[in-house]
């Protein structure tokens, strides 16, 4: 059973700390990429050379003419190898496995961002439901108020049976709203320990920081496809496959190899003399052919890197869009939320308005009540704006690869 601690308070620089830590997929993948550094080491041990010792001892019983001979030879070797050019494959290998490396730590920033965010989501709608949650309390409230007061009004025969069953039905709606957000509230929160391990007692939302992007559409688009983890990642594996082709036409040049080697031979027995041998060899190979399964295997990588070429052109197509909707998202949902923020001051007056003519006798309870039901309706509204625009605001940074900590 997981132990979970407790945090009084969080902000989103604390939020994504936590996650970045205790999240299992990040942990995953960042302890992954050890597997791309130990590969650049394998490469570039190609360039070392190769060392070997070897022996061997034997018996030998040979008849001949009624007589027998006997041979013990033993024998050491010692051998040491390197190659001197192989047509730069292990260069381009070397590269290939570098390159590689960055498009995991592209691949791997890209997983982090997308999680950052869907925490981010779940954090800002626990705050979203709870704020919900008390104005749906009231309403509640003010439901139960008005059906009693019509359930006195329909005793006294002054309303119809229809009428009471709205009020009932009203209630029940209420009712049912409290218990939907109560039970988004539970789930939201669940997921939210899932990333940080902790139980949050306190969030608030956070300001929304524009400083983070430029203030124009056609720069954004810029920073996001030279900062974009995705695009990049995309864009280092064509370097890839372009090394992979070197790689295979290196086999069609000249390899250059040195071997030096020591041998000791010698018997056990008199007749047999001791022999040492010392060698030095030099060799060069020289393909002369270019094999068919050579000039195809380059063909098939053409067509991977035209292929990824394309799936690249189409990322950075769809990414550009998606920015620009969020961005026009953006506008409209501060312009909306301005003219909701307008209506609440005209709400705040029309209550006080109606309240004075309650006290002079002008208005009844149940016109106030039915006022305030209606603000605390406006007043959700309000609450569901301002998550969506703290959330297009993350996303935002999330399309440009600038969803990190510290924002």
């Amino acid at each position: 059973m997981v132990n979970l601690s407790v945090s009084n308070a969080m902000n989103i620089n604390t939020l994504l700390d936590l996650t970045d830590k205790q999240n299992l997929l990040i942990q995953a993948e960042r302890q992954f990429l050890n597997k791309f550094m130990n590969d650049i080491i394998i490469a570039k041990n190609n360039r070392d050379p190769s060392i070997t010792f070897s022996g061997s001892i034997g018996a030998n019983y040979q008849y001949s003419a009624g007589s027998y001979n006997t041979y013990n030879p033993r024998n050491l070797n010692l051998s040491f190898n390197k190659n001197l050019f192989d047509g730069y494959k292990t260069e381009y290998s070397i590269h290939q496995a570098n390159d590689l490396y960055k498009q995991a730590e592209y691949n791997f920033e890209s997983l982090r961002q997308n999680i950052f965010l869907e925490a981010i989501n779940s954090y800002l709608d626990v705050i979203k439901y709870n704020k919900i949650k008390q104005l749906t309390i009231n309403n509640l409230s003010l439901s139960k108020y008005y059906l009693d007061f019509k359930l006195e009004e329909f005793a006294l025969g002054d309303l119809t049976e229809l009428e009471l069953e709205q009020s009932k039905l009203d209630y029940e709606i209420n009712k049912f709203n409290l218990q939907k957000i109560q039970k988004q509230i539970e789930d939201e929160e669940n997921r939210l320990k899932n990333y940080t391990n902790q139980k949050i007692l306190h969030m608030s939302y956070p300001d929304i920081r524009k400083d983070k992007y430029n203030p124009s559409i056609s720069s954004n688009l810029d920073y996001a496809i030279n900062n974009n983890p995705d695009i990049l990642a995309s864009d280092i594996y064509i370097k890839v496959l372009q090394h992979e082709i070197a790689i295979e036409r290196s086999a069609n040049l000249p390899k250059i190899d040195f071997e030096f080697g020591v041998s000791k031979n010698w018997d056990s027995s008199p007749s047999v003399n001791q022999v040492d041998e010392y060698s030095i060899l030099g060799k060069i190979t020289i393909p002369l052919y270019e094999s068919e399964s050579v000039k195809l295997k380059e063909g098939n990588i053409d067509f991977d890197i035209i292929k990824n070429k394309k799936i690249l052109q189409d990322k950075i197509f769809n990414l550009k869009r998606d920015i620009t909707s969020t961005w026009d998202d953006i506008v409209l949902l501060e312009d909306e939320y301005d003219i909701a923020k307008k209506q609440i001051e005209i709400n705040d007056r029309n209550i006080i308005t109606k309240n004075k003519s309650y006290d002079i006798g002008v208005m009844s309870k149940l016109d106030i009540i039915d006022s305030e039901i209606k603000y605390n309706d406006h007043m959700i509204n309000v609450e569901e704006l301002n998550n969506k625009i703290h959330k297009s605001h993350y996303l935002f940074l999330n399309k440009l690869g600038n969803l990190n900590i510290k924002n």
